[in-house]
């Protein structure tokens, strides 16, 4: 049994990685300033530690006694990059940096990163392997390079224990961000309120869409590994944005009204996983398909309704 922190434990991705620690017996403490996390998405049996990453007087009582930290807080809205570049850099290059230092204070053994593969920009080469050439387009993406290069630095000069996972296209339960950019929940969520889907580029672009929990499970298969690890994290496969709209008509049971929204700048037109290394390594492969997928995201908002239609 390890005991871990899971900073933006109260988010999306963190909260069902926590989840899923707390059900295989580890101990979790959630550190989340929920300026964009909900208190209703962290697990009763998790610690909550209501904090910012700069305050460092915090985060070193959060990580007395922790193996492991997680690192979900960041700024992760790619619009937002474009209009608060320098608010991206210090959030997810300059705290992450103090996480470090902090766990290096504590004896805490190792970091596992939420990465994203807006690191490579456009790709040159699909599927992506995690060797292909580093050239983000926005200010999301090379933040999150910059704090891997960070990493690697620590690594060299103080031998750091730190794993990079790079997601893919990220979709699932407990999706609450706000606003709501990424394609699956707004999708979802207009579909339940009988809505038309908002869909750029004509639908032409093709993603690799990997569950959430199938993004969990990789946590746990990296923790306590040793040394300097990038992996990526998608399926292998890709599918067009039209066919994503499809396979949700489906889950939701009736067709859909889809309204053209043009072009959005940061978006590659292609970007599909090679996940070959992670396999090879670890023996994780995705298990949930996207119809399975956006059935039980369908079912988890229309479950929680509350928690994502307030005031309609």
């Amino acid at each position: 049994m390890s005991r871990v922190l899971v900073t933006g434990g109260a988010g999306f991705i963190g909260s069902n990685v926590a989840r899923m620690l707390l059900d295989r017996g580890d101990e979790v403490v959630v550190y989340d300033d929920l300026s964009t996390g909900r208190e209703e998405l962290v697990d009763p049996r998790a610690t909550l530690v209501v904090a910012g990453l700069a305050d460092t007087a915090a985060l070193d009582r959060a990580l007395a006694g922790c193996d492991a930290a997680m690192h979900f807080a960041a700024s992760s809205i790619i619009a937002g990059s474009f209009s608060d570049p320098l608010g991206y850099v210090e959030n997810n290059v300059v705290n992450g940096t103090r996480l470090v230092e902090a766990m290096r204070r504590a004896g805490t053994g190792q970091l596992v990163f939420s990465s994203s593969a807006a690191v490579y920009g456009e790709p040159r080469v699909v599927p992506v392997p995690e060797d292909h050439p580093k050239d983000p387009i926005q200010l999301y993406g090379a933040s999150k390079l910059a704090f891997e290069v960070v990493l690697g630095g620590y690594a060299q000069a103080f031998g750091f224990d730190s794993v990079s996972l790079r997601y893919f296209n990220a979709y699932g339960p407990a999706d609450l961000q706000e606003p709501v950019t990424r394609a699956v929940p707004a999708w979802v969520r207009a579909g339940l309120r009988g809505e038309p889907l908002r869909m750029y580029w004509g639908g032409r672009q093709r993603r690799d869409y990997v569950f959430v929990e199938d993004i969990a499970e990789a946590h746990l298969r990296v923790l306590g590994l040793p040394g300097r690890r990038v992996y990526n994290i998608g399926t292998g496969d890709g599918v067009l944005m039209l066919d994503v709209v499809a396979a949700l008509g489906t889950a939701l049971g009736r067709g859909l009204e889809v309204e053209d929204a043009g072009e959005r700048p940061g978006d590659p037109m292609r970007l599909v996983a090679d996940t070959s290394a992670i396999e090879r390594d670890l023996g994780w492969k995705p298990r949930i398909g996207l119809a399975q997928g956006l059935e039980r995201t369908v079912a988890w908002y229309r479950a929680n309704r509350e928690l994502w239609d307030r005031g309609r």
